[in-house]
Protein backbone atom coordinates (compact mmCIF):
# COMPACT_ATOMS: atom_id res chain seq x y z
CA UNK A 1 0.00 0.00 0.00
CA UNK A 2 1.27 3.17 -1.09
CA UNK A 3 2.69 5.73 1.98
CA UNK A 4 0.32 8.64 2.85
CA UNK A 5 1.33 11.78 0.67
CA UNK A 6 2.10 14.77 2.99
CA UNK A 7 2.12 18.54 1.88
CA UNK A 8 4.66 21.17 2.97
CA UNK A 9 2.86 23.80 3.97
CA UNK A 10 3.66 27.31 3.38
CA UNK A 11 2.20 30.80 4.44
CA UNK A 12 2.43 34.57 4.37
CA UNK A 13 1.70 36.95 6.79
CA UNK A 14 1.87 40.93 6.31
CA UNK A 15 3.99 42.61 8.33
CA UNK A 16 4.60 46.47 9.57
CA UNK A 17 8.31 47.40 11.18
CA UNK A 18 5.73 48.38 14.21
CA UNK A 19 5.32 44.27 14.32
CA UNK A 20 8.47 43.66 15.23
CA UNK A 21 8.68 44.47 18.66
CA UNK A 22 6.33 41.54 19.36
CA UNK A 23 7.63 39.29 17.33
CA UNK A 24 10.74 39.11 19.00
CA UNK A 25 8.76 38.82 22.12
CA UNK A 26 7.40 35.69 21.59
CA UNK A 27 10.64 34.34 19.79
CA UNK A 28 12.30 35.28 23.41
CA UNK A 29 8.86 34.12 24.89
CA UNK A 30 8.29 36.88 26.58
CA UNK A 31 4.81 37.97 25.18
CA UNK A 32 2.16 36.95 22.73
CA UNK A 33 0.27 33.24 22.81
CA UNK A 34 1.84 31.22 25.06
CA UNK A 35 -0.37 28.58 25.85
CA UNK A 36 0.74 26.59 23.11
CA UNK A 37 4.09 26.17 24.46
CA UNK A 38 5.84 23.11 25.64
CA UNK A 39 8.28 24.30 28.33
CA UNK A 40 10.42 21.03 28.73
CA UNK A 41 10.77 21.07 24.77
CA UNK A 42 14.34 22.58 23.57
CA UNK A 43 13.44 26.61 22.78
CA UNK A 44 13.53 28.06 19.42
CA UNK A 45 16.91 27.92 17.24
CA UNK A 46 18.30 30.80 14.69
CA UNK A 47 18.45 29.70 11.46
CA UNK A 48 19.53 32.97 9.83
CA UNK A 49 20.08 36.45 10.62
CA UNK A 50 22.28 37.68 13.59
CA UNK A 51 20.90 38.10 17.20
CA UNK A 52 20.53 41.44 16.86
CA UNK A 53 18.88 41.53 13.75
CA UNK A 54 15.65 42.89 15.12
CA UNK A 55 17.46 46.10 15.61
CA UNK A 56 19.93 46.27 12.86
CA UNK A 57 16.22 46.39 10.36
CA UNK A 58 14.74 48.83 12.30
CA UNK A 59 17.85 51.03 12.17
CA UNK A 60 18.19 50.06 8.59
CA UNK A 61 14.42 51.34 7.73
CA UNK A 62 15.16 54.53 9.64
CA UNK A 63 18.31 55.21 7.45
CA UNK A 64 15.85 54.71 4.41
CA UNK A 65 13.62 57.18 5.20
CA UNK A 66 16.32 59.62 6.42
CA UNK A 67 17.41 58.85 2.86
CA UNK A 68 14.77 59.67 1.20
CA UNK A 69 13.44 62.57 3.35
CA UNK A 70 17.07 64.28 2.31
CA UNK A 71 16.47 63.40 -1.48
CA UNK A 72 13.17 64.93 -1.35
CA UNK A 73 13.99 68.34 0.29
CA UNK A 74 17.16 68.63 -1.92
CA UNK A 75 14.74 68.11 -4.77
CA UNK A 76 12.43 70.63 -3.60
CA UNK A 77 15.51 73.28 -3.16
CA UNK A 78 16.86 72.99 -6.53
CA UNK A 79 13.78 73.13 -8.01
CA UNK A 80 12.84 76.11 -5.73
CA UNK A 81 9.82 75.38 -4.27
CA UNK A 82 10.32 77.64 -1.33
CA UNK A 83 6.21 76.94 0.39
CA UNK A 84 6.53 73.16 -0.41
CA UNK A 85 10.30 72.67 0.92
CA UNK A 86 9.43 74.45 4.61
CA UNK A 87 6.23 72.21 4.67
CA UNK A 88 7.81 69.04 4.15
CA UNK A 89 10.52 70.54 6.68
CA UNK A 90 7.90 70.61 9.06
CA UNK A 91 5.84 67.54 8.02
CA UNK A 92 9.02 64.94 8.48
CA UNK A 93 10.37 61.59 6.88
CA UNK A 94 7.78 59.53 5.23
CA UNK A 95 7.52 55.71 5.37
CA UNK A 96 9.72 54.16 2.47
CA UNK A 97 6.97 52.07 1.45
CA UNK A 98 3.39 52.21 -0.40
CA UNK A 99 1.03 52.51 2.18
CA UNK A 100 -1.21 48.91 1.98
CA UNK A 101 -2.90 46.71 4.53
CA UNK A 102 -0.68 44.13 4.54
CA UNK A 103 2.03 46.23 5.91
CA UNK A 104 5.79 46.24 3.21
CA UNK A 105 7.77 43.22 5.19
CA UNK A 106 6.49 39.81 5.28
CA UNK A 107 6.81 36.77 7.25
CA UNK A 108 6.31 33.08 6.67
CA UNK A 109 5.41 29.87 7.79
CA UNK A 110 7.18 26.68 6.67
CA UNK A 111 5.94 23.33 8.34
CA UNK A 112 4.18 20.13 6.90
CA UNK A 113 1.66 17.52 9.17
CA UNK A 114 3.69 16.67 13.07
CA UNK A 115 2.87 13.19 11.67
CA UNK A 116 5.29 13.37 9.23
CA UNK A 117 7.79 14.72 10.76
CA UNK A 118 7.01 11.97 14.06
CA UNK A 119 7.64 9.12 11.31
CA UNK A 120 10.79 6.99 12.10
CA UNK A 121 12.15 4.64 9.20
CA UNK A 122 12.51 1.90 11.96
CA UNK A 123 9.83 0.53 14.76
CA UNK A 124 12.29 0.49 16.65
CA UNK A 125 13.11 3.92 16.75
CA UNK A 126 10.62 5.84 18.74
CA UNK A 127 11.55 9.36 17.83
CA UNK A 128 14.12 10.96 15.77
CA UNK A 129 14.94 14.35 14.72
CA UNK A 130 16.32 13.00 10.78
CA UNK A 131 13.24 14.49 9.73
CA UNK A 132 13.36 17.61 10.97
CA UNK A 133 17.26 18.31 10.27
CA UNK A 134 15.96 17.52 6.34
CA UNK A 135 13.17 19.60 6.43
CA UNK A 136 15.45 22.31 7.76
CA UNK A 137 17.89 22.06 5.44
CA UNK A 138 15.53 22.21 2.58
CA UNK A 139 13.84 25.56 4.21
CA UNK A 140 17.31 27.38 4.47
CA UNK A 141 17.89 26.53 1.31
CA UNK A 142 14.61 27.42 -0.55
CA UNK A 143 14.66 30.87 1.58
CA UNK A 144 17.72 32.03 0.40
CA UNK A 145 17.42 31.12 -3.19
CA UNK A 146 14.64 32.68 -3.76
CA UNK A 147 14.51 35.93 -1.14
CA UNK A 148 18.45 36.08 -0.89
CA UNK A 149 19.71 38.57 1.43
CA UNK A 150 16.18 40.15 1.76
CA UNK A 151 15.85 36.95 4.53
CA UNK A 152 16.86 39.10 7.72
CA UNK A 153 15.69 36.38 10.32
CA UNK A 154 14.59 32.82 10.20
CA UNK A 155 13.99 30.41 13.29
CA UNK A 156 13.23 26.65 13.49
CA UNK A 157 10.20 26.32 16.48
CA UNK A 158 10.81 23.40 18.06
CA UNK A 159 8.54 23.53 21.41
CA UNK A 160 5.42 23.69 20.40
CA UNK A 161 2.76 20.73 18.81
CA UNK A 162 4.80 20.43 15.14
CA UNK A 163 8.05 21.73 14.22
CA UNK A 164 7.88 24.76 12.06
CA UNK A 165 10.46 27.49 10.70
CA UNK A 166 9.67 31.17 10.65
CA UNK A 167 11.02 33.66 8.74
CA UNK A 168 10.66 37.24 8.56
CA UNK A 169 11.57 38.73 4.70
CA UNK A 170 12.47 42.82 4.39
CA UNK A 171 11.98 43.50 0.63
CA UNK A 172 14.62 45.64 -0.31
CA UNK A 173 14.04 47.73 -4.04
CA UNK A 174 15.51 51.09 -5.70
CA UNK A 175 12.88 53.66 -7.39
CA UNK A 176 13.96 56.32 -9.58
CA UNK A 177 12.88 59.50 -7.75
CA UNK A 178 13.46 62.70 -6.66
CA UNK A 179 15.97 62.98 -9.62
CA UNK A 180 17.99 60.18 -7.58
CA UNK A 181 17.83 56.81 -6.73
CA UNK A 182 16.16 56.08 -3.76
CA UNK A 183 15.77 52.51 -1.81
CA UNK A 184 12.50 51.49 -0.69
CA UNK A 185 10.71 48.87 0.67
CA UNK A 186 8.59 46.71 -1.73
CA UNK A 187 7.01 43.52 -1.05
CA UNK A 188 6.07 42.79 -5.03
CA UNK A 189 9.66 43.03 -6.07
CA UNK A 190 9.79 39.15 -5.02
CA UNK A 191 7.86 37.27 -7.74
CA UNK A 192 6.53 34.83 -4.56
CA UNK A 193 4.94 37.00 -2.93
CA UNK A 194 3.58 38.77 -5.70
CA UNK A 195 2.10 35.60 -7.12
CA UNK A 196 0.90 32.99 -4.10
CA UNK A 197 0.18 29.88 -6.46
CA UNK A 198 3.78 30.27 -8.10
CA UNK A 199 5.05 30.39 -4.61
CA UNK A 200 3.18 26.89 -3.65
CA UNK A 201 4.33 25.80 -6.58
CA UNK A 202 7.90 26.85 -6.11
CA UNK A 203 7.83 25.12 -2.45
CA UNK A 204 5.80 21.96 -3.32
CA UNK A 205 8.60 21.34 -6.03
CA UNK A 206 11.63 22.64 -4.05
CA UNK A 207 10.28 20.04 -1.09
CA UNK A 208 9.31 16.77 -2.96
CA UNK A 209 12.91 15.55 -2.42
CA UNK A 210 12.18 14.97 0.75
CA UNK A 211 8.68 13.19 0.29
CA UNK A 212 6.60 15.60 0.63
CA UNK A 213 4.18 17.40 -2.03
CA UNK A 214 2.87 20.30 -3.31
CA UNK A 215 -0.84 21.59 -1.11
CA UNK A 216 -4.20 21.50 -2.90
CA UNK A 217 -4.82 24.19 -5.50
CA UNK A 218 -8.03 25.70 -3.99
CA UNK A 219 -7.34 28.62 -5.93
CA UNK A 220 -7.20 26.82 -9.19
CA UNK A 221 -10.13 25.00 -8.44
CA UNK A 222 -12.60 27.78 -7.76
CA UNK A 223 -11.54 29.22 -10.95
CA UNK A 224 -12.30 25.60 -12.68
CA UNK A 225 -15.62 25.57 -11.18
CA UNK A 226 -16.38 29.25 -11.90
CA UNK A 227 -15.75 29.06 -15.50
CA UNK A 228 -17.61 25.88 -15.72
CA UNK A 229 -20.46 27.51 -14.48
CA UNK A 230 -20.52 24.92 -10.98
CA UNK A 231 -20.53 26.43 -7.50
CA UNK A 232 -17.20 27.12 -6.33
CA UNK A 233 -15.28 25.06 -3.40
CA UNK A 234 -15.17 26.36 -0.21
CA UNK A 235 -11.89 28.65 0.21
CA UNK A 236 -10.84 27.95 4.26
CA UNK A 237 -9.33 31.41 5.65
CA UNK A 238 -6.64 30.34 7.79
CA UNK A 239 -7.00 31.15 11.43
CA UNK A 240 -3.97 32.08 13.37
CA UNK A 241 -3.12 29.59 16.28
CA UNK A 242 -3.56 32.72 18.65
CA UNK A 243 -6.99 33.41 16.99
CA UNK A 244 -8.10 29.67 17.19
CA UNK A 245 -6.83 29.16 20.56
CA UNK A 246 -8.80 32.19 21.66
CA UNK A 247 -12.13 30.96 20.28
CA UNK A 248 -11.57 27.34 21.62
CA UNK A 249 -10.86 28.83 25.35
CA UNK A 250 -14.38 30.82 24.71
CA UNK A 251 -15.80 27.57 23.34
CA UNK A 252 -14.66 25.53 26.01
CA UNK A 253 -15.14 28.12 28.75
CA UNK A 254 -19.00 28.25 27.40
CA UNK A 255 -19.36 24.43 27.48
CA UNK A 256 -18.03 24.07 30.85
CA UNK A 257 -20.18 27.04 32.03
CA UNK A 258 -23.44 24.98 30.29
CA UNK A 259 -22.23 22.02 32.22
CA UNK A 260 -22.05 23.58 35.47
CA UNK A 261 -25.50 24.96 35.25
CA UNK A 262 -27.11 21.57 34.13
CA UNK A 263 -25.34 20.37 37.28
CA UNK A 264 -26.47 22.70 39.76
CA UNK A 265 -30.29 22.22 37.68
CA UNK A 266 -29.74 18.63 39.09
CA UNK A 267 -28.45 19.21 42.32
CA UNK A 268 -31.37 21.74 42.95
CA UNK A 269 -34.31 18.91 41.45
CA UNK A 270 -32.76 16.21 43.55
CA UNK A 271 -33.11 18.76 46.44
CA UNK A 272 -36.86 19.38 45.65
CA UNK A 273 -37.34 15.72 45.28
CA UNK A 274 -35.88 14.90 48.51
CA UNK A 275 -38.17 17.77 50.42
CA UNK A 276 -41.20 16.20 48.58
CA UNK A 277 -40.31 12.89 50.37
CA UNK A 278 -39.85 14.11 53.49
CA UNK A 279 -42.58 16.70 53.26
CA UNK A 280 -44.87 13.05 52.22
CA UNK A 281 -43.82 10.94 54.81
CA UNK A 282 -44.41 13.68 57.51
CA UNK A 283 -47.89 14.03 56.26
CA UNK A 284 -48.55 10.45 56.55
CA UNK A 285 -47.12 9.84 59.25
CA UNK A 286 -49.08 12.95 60.64
CA UNK A 287 -46.67 14.81 61.72
CA UNK A 288 -47.80 17.96 59.71
CA UNK A 289 -51.22 18.80 57.53
CA UNK A 290 -51.70 19.11 54.18
CA UNK A 291 -50.13 23.39 54.68
CA UNK A 292 -46.95 22.23 56.33
CA UNK A 293 -48.24 22.77 59.66
CA UNK A 294 -46.86 21.21 63.00
CA UNK A 295 -49.78 18.82 63.68
CA UNK A 296 -50.35 18.74 67.82
CA UNK A 297 -49.68 15.27 68.61
CA UNK A 298 -52.12 12.76 71.14
CA UNK A 299 -49.15 10.84 72.38
CA UNK A 300 -46.28 13.82 73.30
CA UNK A 301 -43.66 11.81 74.60
CA UNK A 302 -44.24 9.85 70.88
CA UNK A 303 -40.78 10.18 69.03
CA UNK A 304 -40.36 12.30 65.93
CA UNK A 305 -38.95 10.08 63.16
CA UNK A 306 -39.43 12.86 60.42
CA UNK A 307 -36.54 15.10 59.90
CA UNK A 308 -37.78 18.46 59.69
CA UNK A 309 -39.06 20.15 56.57
CA UNK A 310 -37.50 23.62 55.49
CA UNK A 311 -40.27 25.63 54.25
CA UNK A 312 -38.02 27.65 51.83
CA UNK A 313 -37.51 25.05 49.08
CA UNK A 314 -39.17 24.73 45.87
CA UNK A 315 -39.82 21.03 47.14
CA UNK A 316 -41.68 21.98 50.27
CA UNK A 317 -44.05 24.33 47.67
CA UNK A 318 -44.45 22.00 45.01
CA UNK A 319 -45.56 19.51 47.45
CA UNK A 320 -47.91 21.20 50.35
CA UNK A 321 -49.36 22.69 46.72
CA UNK A 322 -50.08 19.23 45.46
CA UNK A 323 -51.63 17.70 48.64
CA UNK A 324 -53.56 20.64 48.95
CA UNK A 325 -54.90 20.01 45.65
CA UNK A 326 -55.45 16.15 46.65
CA UNK A 327 -56.95 17.05 49.76
CA UNK A 328 -59.41 19.77 48.16
CA UNK A 329 -60.42 16.87 45.95
CA UNK A 330 -60.73 14.48 48.02
CA UNK A 331 -62.99 17.21 50.35
CA UNK A 332 -65.09 17.53 47.31
CA UNK A 333 -65.31 13.68 46.42
CA UNK A 334 -66.58 12.90 50.33
CA UNK A 335 -69.21 15.60 50.40
CA UNK A 336 -70.93 14.24 46.82
CA UNK A 337 -71.02 10.99 47.85
CA UNK A 338 -72.24 11.80 51.52
CA UNK A 339 -74.78 14.02 49.43
CA UNK A 340 -75.99 11.14 47.42
CA UNK A 341 -76.25 8.75 50.32
CA UNK A 342 -78.15 11.52 52.29
CA UNK A 343 -80.63 11.42 49.55
CA UNK A 344 -81.29 7.87 49.07
CA UNK A 345 -81.88 7.41 52.50
CA UNK A 346 -84.62 9.92 52.72
CA UNK A 347 -86.16 8.88 49.61
CA UNK A 348 -86.21 5.43 50.66
CA UNK A 349 -88.18 6.72 53.98
CA UNK A 350 -90.09 8.72 52.27
CA UNK A 351 -91.24 5.69 50.14
CA UNK A 352 -92.44 4.20 53.26
CA UNK A 353 -93.63 6.64 54.35
CA UNK A 354 -96.12 7.25 51.50
CA UNK A 355 -96.63 3.44 51.44
CA UNK A 356 -97.95 3.03 55.17
CA UNK A 357 -100.46 6.37 54.04
CA UNK A 358 -101.52 4.10 51.49
CA UNK A 359 -102.41 1.56 53.91
CA UNK A 360 -104.19 4.50 56.36
CA UNK A 361 -106.38 5.17 53.58
CA UNK A 362 -107.24 1.50 53.33
CA UNK A 363 -108.12 1.09 57.16
CA UNK A 364 -110.27 4.72 57.10
CA UNK A 365 -112.72 3.35 54.41
CA UNK A 366 -114.26 1.29 57.06
CA UNK A 367 -114.53 4.44 59.26
CA UNK A 368 -118.15 6.58 59.37
CA UNK A 369 -117.70 9.56 57.33
CA UNK A 370 -117.60 11.70 60.28
CA UNK A 371 -114.12 9.99 60.96
CA UNK A 372 -112.69 9.52 57.87
CA UNK A 373 -113.24 13.39 57.40
CA UNK A 374 -111.02 13.84 60.63
CA UNK A 375 -108.33 11.51 59.57
CA UNK A 376 -108.43 13.32 56.09
CA UNK A 377 -107.38 16.61 58.02
CA UNK A 378 -104.83 14.80 59.92
CA UNK A 379 -103.49 13.05 56.93
CA UNK A 380 -103.61 16.26 55.09
CA UNK A 381 -101.32 18.08 57.67
CA UNK A 382 -99.12 15.20 58.74
CA UNK A 383 -98.68 13.94 54.80
CA UNK A 384 -97.64 17.72 54.05
CA UNK A 385 -94.79 17.78 56.75
CA UNK A 386 -93.36 14.23 55.90
CA UNK A 387 -93.37 14.96 51.46
CA UNK A 388 -91.22 18.28 52.18
CA UNK A 389 -88.51 16.26 53.11
CA UNK A 390 -88.78 14.62 49.57
CA UNK A 391 -86.17 15.99 47.41
CA UNK A 392 -88.78 14.77 44.25
CA UNK A 393 -91.28 17.28 46.48
CA UNK A 394 -89.44 20.26 45.57
CA UNK A 395 -91.21 22.78 42.22
CA UNK A 396 -94.43 20.94 43.07
CA UNK A 397 -96.65 24.34 44.00
CA UNK A 398 -99.43 24.85 46.57
CA UNK A 399 -102.06 23.99 44.05
CA UNK A 400 -100.83 20.25 42.51
CA UNK A 401 -100.28 19.11 46.27
CA UNK A 402 -103.93 20.31 46.80
CA UNK A 403 -105.84 19.70 43.89
CA UNK A 404 -109.08 18.25 44.07
CA UNK A 405 -107.36 14.93 42.42
CA UNK A 406 -105.48 14.62 45.33
CA UNK A 407 -106.33 11.44 47.80
CA UNK A 408 -108.50 11.86 50.62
Amino acid sequence: MASKKYPVVLRFEGMDPSDIGGYEAHRYRKGGDLGHIDRNKPTPRRLIGSETWAEEARAEIELINVETFAAELEDLDRRNRRKDLEKRRLEGPRDPWRASRHGPMRELILTANKDWFEQTETSDVEFSTSREELFEERAVAWLRDNFGDDVIHARADLDEQAYHIHAVVMPRATVRKYGTECRVLQPSIHPLIKDYEAAQDSVGEWFSEIGLVRGEKRKQAIRDALNDGRTPPINPRHVRPAEWRAKEEKRLAEKAAEVETRERDVVAREDDAASVLVFAHAVAAGEIDTDGRPVESADANRPTQTQPVKKTTLGFAAARKAFRAVAKRLGARAEEKARREAQEHIASEVAEISAADEIILEIARAFSQDQRNRIATIRRSLTAKIMALDPRSKGRSDAQKSSPNSRR
